[in-house]
């Protein structure tokens, strides 16, 4: 699978819910893919319309613990805390730049496996910051969306001056 960058279209799109009677695809296959896609691009998340494929469907995990990575099928956020937290976030979709942005610390949410089972729990911290991420990617949302326009631009100059300074 190859990650599609800024600005392709599809990122701007909300994305339909996963059909279990008549996927797009087996679930547990795209759910194996996704998952060696993100670790192969160094990810924590990466949601379905970033390879291309219009469905609401992402994963999550980390590469210390792989075993641990799951896929998210039409997923959707139940509560959140009113307490926030502005942590940093970088993107597949848009390499090299990474901005700080302000989330929730806690959620529940609820979403269906690869079998199509429905499933809940909590999210905290930097798991959550990557659930509502991915959830946005699904909802046409890219994270610039969500700092002003004065910030982005700072990290889009960071990450050219970055560029520079490693060749």
């Amino acid at each position: 699978m190859k990650i599609i960058k800024f600005p392709d279209p599809i990122l701007r799109e909300k994305m339909p819910e996963f059909d279990f009677i008549n996927p797009i695809m087996d679930p547990v296959q795209l759910e194996k893919e996704m998952i060696e896609t993100m670790f192969a691009n160094n990810g924590m998340g990466l949601s379905a319309n970033q390879v291309g494929i219009r469905a609401r469907m992402f994963v999550m995990g980390h590469k210390n613990n792989p075993e641990t990575a799951q896929a998210f099928f039409n997923p959707e956020v139940l509560a959140t805390v009113d307490n926030i937290e502005d942590l940093e976030e970088g993107c597949l979709s848009f390499p090299g730049i990474y901005v700080n942005i302000k989330r929730p610390t806690k959620i529940l949410a609820r979403w269906q496996n690869s079998k199509g089972e429905w499933q809940e729990s909590k999210f905290y911290d930097y798991d959550c910051k990557c659930f509502l991420h991915e959830l946005d990617h699904l909802e046409g949302i890219v994270f610039q969306d969500r700092v002003s326009t004065l910030k982005w631009a700072l990290a889009v100059k960071k990450s050219k001056s970055n560029k520079r300074k490693i060749k």
